[in-house]
Protein backbone atom coordinates (compact mmCIF):
# COMPACT_ATOMS: atom_id res chain seq x y z
CA UNK A 1 0.00 0.00 0.00
CA UNK A 2 2.96 2.43 0.96
CA UNK A 3 4.73 1.68 -2.10
CA UNK A 4 1.52 2.40 -4.51
CA UNK A 5 1.22 5.72 -2.44
CA UNK A 6 4.82 6.44 -2.84
CA UNK A 7 4.24 5.40 -6.52
CA UNK A 8 1.87 7.96 -7.32
CA UNK A 9 3.51 10.72 -5.64
CA UNK A 10 6.60 10.30 -7.95
CA UNK A 11 4.05 9.64 -10.89
CA UNK A 12 2.90 13.16 -9.94
CA UNK A 13 5.86 14.87 -9.43
CA UNK A 14 6.83 13.79 -12.95
CA UNK A 15 3.41 14.68 -14.27
CA UNK A 16 3.87 17.96 -13.14
CA UNK A 17 7.82 18.21 -14.02
CA UNK A 18 6.72 17.40 -17.69
CA UNK A 19 4.17 19.79 -17.22
CA UNK A 20 6.94 22.32 -16.34
CA UNK A 21 9.29 21.46 -18.98
CA UNK A 22 6.48 21.45 -21.89
CA UNK A 23 5.23 24.69 -20.50
CA UNK A 24 9.20 26.29 -20.55
CA UNK A 25 9.76 25.02 -24.07
CA UNK A 26 5.86 26.49 -25.34
CA UNK A 27 6.85 29.32 -23.81
CA UNK A 28 10.13 29.45 -25.21
CA UNK A 29 9.13 28.86 -28.97
CA UNK A 30 6.39 31.45 -28.82
CA UNK A 31 8.49 34.20 -27.68
CA UNK A 32 11.28 32.99 -30.20
CA UNK A 33 8.65 33.31 -32.82
CA UNK A 34 7.09 36.83 -31.52
CA UNK A 35 10.59 38.02 -31.87
CA UNK A 36 10.82 36.96 -35.01
CA UNK A 37 7.85 38.05 -36.43
CA UNK A 38 8.40 41.44 -34.10
CA UNK A 39 11.50 42.86 -34.10
CA UNK A 40 12.56 45.16 -31.37
CA UNK A 41 12.45 48.69 -33.23
CA UNK A 42 15.94 50.88 -31.83
CA UNK A 43 15.19 54.40 -32.08
CA UNK A 44 17.76 55.54 -34.66
CA UNK A 45 19.02 58.84 -32.78
CA UNK A 46 22.02 59.09 -35.51
CA UNK A 47 22.21 62.79 -36.84
CA UNK A 48 22.22 63.32 -40.67
CA UNK A 49 23.69 66.13 -42.38
CA UNK A 50 22.04 67.85 -45.06
CA UNK A 51 25.23 69.84 -47.21
CA UNK A 52 23.60 72.72 -48.15
CA UNK A 53 24.00 73.69 -51.92
CA UNK A 54 26.68 76.66 -52.15
CA UNK A 55 25.10 79.98 -54.26
CA UNK A 56 27.64 81.23 -57.00
CA UNK A 57 28.72 84.83 -55.33
CA UNK A 58 27.57 86.80 -58.16
CA UNK A 59 29.97 89.94 -58.39
CA UNK A 60 29.50 93.82 -60.21
CA UNK A 61 30.99 94.20 -63.63
CA UNK A 62 34.24 96.45 -63.57
CA UNK A 63 33.86 98.93 -66.38
CA UNK A 64 36.22 101.86 -66.40
CA UNK A 65 36.72 105.29 -68.25
CA UNK A 66 39.99 106.69 -69.83
CA UNK A 67 41.24 109.62 -69.00
CA UNK A 68 44.93 111.81 -70.20
CA UNK A 69 47.23 112.98 -67.29
CA UNK A 70 50.31 115.37 -69.14
CA UNK A 71 53.26 114.36 -67.17
CA UNK A 72 56.38 115.46 -68.79
CA UNK A 73 55.92 116.49 -71.91
CA UNK A 74 54.05 113.23 -72.27
CA UNK A 75 50.29 112.07 -71.92
CA UNK A 76 49.39 108.82 -70.34
CA UNK A 77 45.98 107.27 -70.77
CA UNK A 78 44.43 106.85 -66.91
CA UNK A 79 41.95 104.21 -65.79
CA UNK A 80 39.29 105.44 -63.35
CA UNK A 81 36.69 102.32 -61.86
CA UNK A 82 32.74 102.96 -62.70
CA UNK A 83 30.31 102.22 -60.01
CA UNK A 84 28.20 99.21 -61.42
CA UNK A 85 25.52 97.55 -59.91
CA UNK A 86 25.52 93.80 -59.07
CA UNK A 87 23.46 92.39 -62.03
CA UNK A 88 24.22 94.81 -64.84
CA UNK A 89 24.77 93.56 -68.48
CA UNK A 90 28.27 94.54 -69.74
CA UNK A 91 26.06 96.63 -72.81
CA UNK A 92 24.47 98.79 -69.88
CA UNK A 93 27.86 98.94 -67.64
CA UNK A 94 29.35 100.38 -70.77
CA UNK A 95 26.68 102.81 -71.70
CA UNK A 96 26.88 103.74 -68.60
CA UNK A 97 30.49 104.36 -68.28
CA UNK A 98 30.06 106.68 -71.73
CA UNK A 99 27.93 108.66 -69.69
CA UNK A 100 30.64 109.30 -67.09
CA UNK A 101 33.50 110.10 -70.12
CA UNK A 102 31.59 112.16 -71.70
CA UNK A 103 29.53 114.53 -68.96
CA UNK A 104 32.03 114.81 -66.19
CA UNK A 105 33.83 117.68 -65.69
CA UNK A 106 38.08 117.78 -65.83
CA UNK A 107 40.03 117.80 -62.89
CA UNK A 108 42.94 119.46 -62.27
CA UNK A 109 45.17 115.95 -62.83
CA UNK A 110 42.88 114.11 -65.66
CA UNK A 111 41.82 115.63 -68.90
CA UNK A 112 40.19 114.60 -71.87
CA UNK A 113 40.38 115.46 -75.45
CA UNK A 114 36.42 114.37 -76.40
CA UNK A 115 34.72 117.42 -77.33
CA UNK A 116 32.26 119.35 -75.00
CA UNK A 117 28.12 118.15 -76.21
CA UNK A 118 29.71 115.01 -77.43
CA UNK A 119 26.89 112.33 -76.99
CA UNK A 120 26.55 108.54 -77.27
CA UNK A 121 24.27 108.33 -80.04
CA UNK A 122 24.07 104.27 -79.39
CA UNK A 123 26.18 101.35 -78.06
CA UNK A 124 25.61 97.67 -78.88
CA UNK A 125 27.59 94.62 -77.68
CA UNK A 126 27.70 91.40 -80.01
CA UNK A 127 29.08 88.40 -80.25
CA UNK A 128 31.13 90.57 -83.89
CA UNK A 129 32.26 93.09 -81.19
CA UNK A 130 31.42 96.51 -79.50
CA UNK A 131 29.44 98.93 -81.44
CA UNK A 132 30.06 102.40 -80.16
CA UNK A 133 28.11 105.25 -81.94
CA UNK A 134 28.79 109.17 -81.00
CA UNK A 135 27.60 111.97 -82.49
CA UNK A 136 28.98 114.76 -84.68
CA UNK A 137 30.44 116.98 -82.09
CA UNK A 138 32.85 114.30 -81.54
CA UNK A 139 34.87 115.32 -84.37
CA UNK A 140 34.92 119.17 -83.81
CA UNK A 141 38.06 120.84 -83.17
CA UNK A 142 41.84 119.71 -82.68
CA UNK A 143 44.70 118.28 -84.54
CA UNK A 144 46.13 115.13 -85.42
CA UNK A 145 47.33 114.21 -81.30
CA UNK A 146 44.07 115.17 -80.04
CA UNK A 147 41.80 113.49 -82.71
CA UNK A 148 44.26 110.39 -81.80
CA UNK A 149 44.02 110.42 -77.55
CA UNK A 150 40.06 110.93 -78.28
CA UNK A 151 39.95 107.89 -80.42
CA UNK A 152 41.98 106.36 -77.91
CA UNK A 153 39.47 107.31 -74.75
CA UNK A 154 36.68 105.73 -76.87
CA UNK A 155 38.40 102.44 -77.94
CA UNK A 156 40.05 101.71 -74.66
CA UNK A 157 36.67 102.63 -72.31
CA UNK A 158 34.36 100.59 -74.98
CA UNK A 159 37.55 97.75 -73.95
CA UNK A 160 37.48 98.03 -70.34
CA UNK A 161 35.65 95.13 -69.43
CA UNK A 162 37.30 93.06 -71.74
CA UNK A 163 40.11 94.29 -73.31
CA UNK A 164 40.80 91.99 -76.00
CA UNK A 165 37.27 92.58 -77.49
CA UNK A 166 36.70 94.03 -80.94
CA UNK A 167 35.12 97.98 -81.41
CA UNK A 168 33.77 99.52 -84.26
CA UNK A 169 33.51 103.30 -84.06
CA UNK A 170 30.89 105.38 -85.89
CA UNK A 171 29.95 109.16 -86.11
CA UNK A 172 26.08 109.23 -86.49
CA UNK A 173 25.58 106.16 -88.09
CA UNK A 174 28.51 106.48 -90.35
CA UNK A 175 31.41 104.58 -89.75
CA UNK A 176 35.08 105.74 -89.39
CA UNK A 177 37.03 104.31 -92.39
CA UNK A 178 38.46 105.43 -95.48
CA UNK A 179 35.14 106.76 -96.91
CA UNK A 180 34.46 108.98 -93.85
CA UNK A 181 37.95 110.04 -92.08
CA UNK A 182 37.79 111.21 -89.04
CA UNK A 183 37.47 115.18 -88.80
CA UNK A 184 39.91 117.60 -91.43
CA UNK A 185 43.26 115.44 -90.17
CA UNK A 186 41.99 112.26 -91.99
CA UNK A 187 42.71 109.72 -89.52
CA UNK A 188 41.26 106.15 -90.78
CA UNK A 189 40.77 103.05 -88.34
CA UNK A 190 41.14 99.71 -89.45
CA UNK A 191 38.04 98.37 -88.44
CA UNK A 192 37.09 96.42 -86.28
CA UNK A 193 39.88 98.21 -84.42
CA UNK A 194 41.41 96.46 -81.03
CA UNK A 195 43.91 98.04 -78.58
CA UNK A 196 46.82 95.87 -79.75
CA UNK A 197 46.22 97.36 -83.53
CA UNK A 198 45.63 100.75 -82.31
CA UNK A 199 48.59 100.70 -80.62
CA UNK A 200 50.45 99.93 -83.51
CA UNK A 201 48.72 102.50 -86.12
CA UNK A 202 49.33 105.22 -83.65
CA UNK A 203 51.94 106.36 -81.52
CA UNK A 204 50.54 106.56 -77.79
CA UNK A 205 52.00 106.34 -74.67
Amino acid sequence: MKTQRNYQVYRGEAIAASALVTLALFGGTAWWSWQITNPTTQANNSVVIIASKSVPKVEAIQAQTYWLKFDNNQIHLVPQPVDVKVGVTSEEALKLAFTHLLNSHKTVELSTTIPAGTKLLDLRVTQAGIYVNLSPEFIQGGGSTSMTYRLAQVIYTATSIDPKAKVFVSIAGEPIDTDHPLGGEGLILRQPITRRQFVKDFPIS
